[in-house]
C-alpha cells in the first residue's frame, strides 16, 4: 500500500500559478487620451480554465502600495492533457486609454497629462493576485509656461488731471519660468491706441501667481479729460516662449473728469483680462524700446 501510495504521488503533475514572466510598457505615453498597448507574458499552470488578470498603475515595479487599478480582465488557458491548464504561450497584449481605465486611473492619467513635465510611472500587470511585475513609462509632455493675469484694480477708476491712482495684478503661470520678464504698463486712449509707455514691473523665476503690490500712477496736470485704458502686457520683451503668447495683457478703465469736487474717489476699476484680439499686437509695436516717459503719467521706479 505504501509503494502504491508513492507511485500515486508522483504521476500527479506539479501545479504552478499562473505568472508574469515580462512587461513591456510604451518608453513614453505622451497623450494618455489616446490609445496605448502593453505587451505581457504568462507562464505556469493552473487547475482552473481561466486566469484573471489585472493592470495597475504603480509608483514601483512590484509593490503593491501607491497603485490604482486599471483594468482586470479575465483570459482563457489552454488544457494541457495534465488535469491542469497552462497560458497562451508567447506574448499578450492590453490597450488602454484614458476613456477606458477605472476611475483612479483616470485621475493619474489626467493629473500627468496636465503636469508640467512627463510624470514617471510603472504599468504593473498581476496574474490571480500572484507576484505583480511592471514596467516603466513616462506619462505626459514637458509644456512652456503660460501668463496670464488672473485678478487686479485700479483704485480710484475715475481722477482730475495731476491725479494719482494706485494698480495692483496678479500674473499667473501654471509651468515654471526660468527666466525673469517684465510686465509693460501702457496708457492708451479708448481705442487702445498707445499714448504712453509708463514702465515696467519686474516679474521673477518660478511658477504660481506673482502679485504686483499697490503701485501709484501719478498723472500730468495736463491729461485731457476723457476715457482712457492702463494696460498691461505680460512679457513685454518676449523673453519667455509661452504655450499661448495672446493672452498676456489686462487692462483697466480710467475716467479722467475736470469737474471739481471729485465724488467717487473710492471707486475702483477691476482687470479685463479679455482685450480685443488686435489689441496685443497693437501695444507691442510701441514696447518698451520706444522707452518714453512722456507727460501723461509715471510711476515710482
Amino acid at each position: 500500500m505504501a509503494a502504491f501510495a508513492l507511485v500515486c504521488v508522483a504521476s500527479v503533475p506539479a501545479q504552478a500559478a499562473i505568472g508574469v514572466t515580462t512587461v513591456t510598457a510604451p518608453t513614453t505615453v505622451t497623450n494618455p487620451y489616446s490609445i496605448f498597448t502593453i505587451n505581457y507574458g504568462l507562464n505556469g499552470s493552473s487547475p482552473l480554465a481561466s486566469a484573471q488578470i489585472r493592470f495597475y498603475l504603480a509608483t514601483t515595479p512590484q509593490g503593491t502600495s501607491n497603485r490604482v487599478l486599471m483594468s482586470s480582465q479575465q483570459i482563457l488557458l489552454g488544457r494541457a492533457g495534465t488535469g491542469l491548464y497552462l497560458p497562451p504561450a508567447g506574448l499578450l497584449s492590453a490597450s488602454f486609454s484614458y476613456a477606458t481605465v477605472q476611475a483612479g486611473a483616470q485621475s493619474v492619467l489626467a493629473a500627468a497629462a496636465n503636469a508640467c513635465a512627463p510624470q514617471s510611472y510603472y504599468i504593473q500587470v498581476e496574474a490571480d493576485f500572484g507576484l505583480p511585475w511592471g514596467d516603466d513609462t513616462l506619462i505626459g509632455t514637458t509644456k512652456l509656461p503660460d501668463f496670464y493675469f488672473t485678478a487686479g484694480t485700479l483704485t480710484p477708476a475715475t481722477i482730475t488731471p495731476g491725479g494719482t491712482a494706485s494698480f495692483t495684478t496678479d500674473l499667473y503661470t501654471a509651468c515654471p519660468v526660468n527666466a525673469p520678464s517684465t510686465i509693460g504698463v501702457f496708457l492708451t486712449d479708448a481705442s487702445y491706441n498707445v499714448l504712453s509707455y509708463i514702465g515696467g514691473i519686474g516679474v521673477g523665476t518660478g511658477a504660481g501667481t506673482f502679485s504686483v503690490p499697490s503701485t501709484a500712477l501719478t498723472f500730468s496736470p495736463a491729461i485731457a479729460p476723457g476715457t482712457y485704458y492702463l494696460v498691461l502686457v505680460a512679457d513685454v520683451d518676449s523673453v519667455i516662449a509661452e504655450s499661448n503668447e495672446n493672452n498676456n495683457q489686462g487692462a483697466f478703465t480710467l475716467q479722467v473728469v475736470a469737474s471739481q469736487p471729485l465724488t467717487v474717489q473710492g471707486s475702483a476699476s477691476a482687470l479685463d483680462s479679455d482685450l480685443p484680439g488686435p489689441v496685443r499686437e497693437h501695444i507691442e509695436q510701441y514696447a518698451p524700446t520706444i522707452g518714453f516717459v512722456d507727460g501723461y503719467a509715471s510711476m515710482p521706479r
